[in-house]
């Protein structure tokens, strides 16, 4: 027995695979011949975790997470993207390296590359976190189009305790921003204590929804390594993939 949600959000899918265009809300409710509320639900919640994506205008259109579902598999696809990135954080630094994924509210980690020192932090991959708890999470949501942040951030302090959402919220309005002025998120022992991380966002290798950080212990993360982690990481963010960033400092 198929499920009525599913059915209806396929049904919109296959419109948009089989139209090659983006079509409005209202080209969408004619040619899947449902009701057009019950499609604006359907396609914010596909919005939201990044299977479609929305133009300037207003109109619907399959994004490349999709395809990189249908044709590689999500995880690999994004893997082979970040993977010389990651490999030379680690070459470079020696800590451990993440890459994570946006799924909701959720930041999910695909892939680690761990430091070959003794002292570390190992998040398995397929372990969760909210993503506003994260660096990897926060470098992800800063850079999404001001729509999808403000709805993340909405269903982020909706699900936090009552009494923290004002101060969620706010701390979220503060951080996005800088975040994105800064070019990378730094998060300081707020998920594991004693384990700072630095993150930026792979957009800019088309993977919006994805993000690379850098897991050190802070007794390993003075100021001078802090200093090249950083640069390091903005270098990369901001160069044509395949370039080699340039260490700014010794660690």
């Amino acid at each position: 027995m198929s499920i009525a949600v599913l059915d209806r959000a396929f049904s919109v899918l296959e419109v948009l695979a089989r139209s090659g265009h983006p079509l409005s809300l209202a080209e969408l409710a004619g040619e899947s011949r449902l009701p057009k509320p019950t499609v604006h639900r359907i396609l914010k919640s596909l919005r939201d975790l990044g299977y479609v994506e929305q133009t300037d205008r207003g109109a619907y259109g399959l994004s490349e997470r999709l395809a990189s579902l249908r044709q590689f598999g999500r995880d690999e696809a994004v893997r082979e993207r970040a993977l010389p990135l990651m490999e030379r954080l680690h070459a470079e630094f020696d800590e451990t390296v993440n890459l994570g994924l946006l799924e909701g509210i959720y930041i999910r980690y695909a892939h680690v590359i761990e430091t070959a020192q003794p002292l570390r932090w190992i998040v398995k991959p397929g372990a969760r976190d909210p993503f506003h708890t994260t660096a990897l999470g926060r470098a992800i949501v800063a850079h999404l189009p001001a729509e999808q942040q403000a709805r993340l951030v909405a269903k982020a302090c909706a699900a936090a305790p009552r009494s923290t959402r004002k101060a969620l919220r706010t701390a979220l309005e503060k951080e996005l921003p800088a975040t994105r002025d800064r070019g990378c998120a730094i998060e300081e022992e707020e998920t594991v204590a004693g384990v700072a991380c630095v993150a930026i966002s792979l957009s800019l290798l088309g993977e919006p929804l994805a993000a690379v950080s850098v897991s050190v212990p802070v007794h390993r993360f003075p100021a001078a390594r802090r200093t090249a982690l950083i640069q390091t990481m903005r270098a990369a963010c901001s160069q044509p993939a395949g370039e080699r960033p340039t260490r700014a400092a010794s660690a």
